[in-house]
């Protein structure tokens, strides 16, 4: 499915709420990104935002279904759960998900960069 430019407009408009964003289209969507890291996708007709074990729990109590990216493999998730109409139009919802979205982000790249500072030592 290729992304409608009009939809991507729409939640690029609506994730601004949370700060200033960068969005780049991948794979037939498009990745939303906050200080260099992604913390939202969409695929085209549903967006979704990152969780963690922090937060996937508050996620999930939401009813947030989890992103399957193959249709041919409905096995196969990331660690991304969508994002309802509601919650996308309501700022106050948006501004709270949103925030955990991000805080998963932040702490996904202080996991990597720690585990790449720990190879980089042993292989010394």
């Amino acid at each position: 499915m290729s992304l409608n430019q009009d939809i991507l407009d729409y939640y690029t408009e609506r994730l601004s709420l949370l700060g200033k964003i960068n969005v780049k289209r991948m794979f037939g969507g498009a990745g939303f990104y906050m200080n260099g890291r992604m913390f939202a996708l969409t695929d085209g007709d549903m967006i979704y935002l990152k969780a963690d074990e922090e937060n996937r729990a508050r996620f999930v109590s939401r009813k947030m279904e989890q992103f399957a990216p193959f249709e041919d493999k409905p096995e196969m998730r990331m660690h991304y759960y969508s994002l309802s109409s509601e919650d996308l139009e309501d700022d106050d919802a948006l501004r709270e998900l949103g925030k955990l979205a991000i805080e998963a982000s932040t702490r996904a790249a202080a996991k990597k960069k720690s585990s790449g500072a720990k190879r980089a030592k042993t292989k010394k």
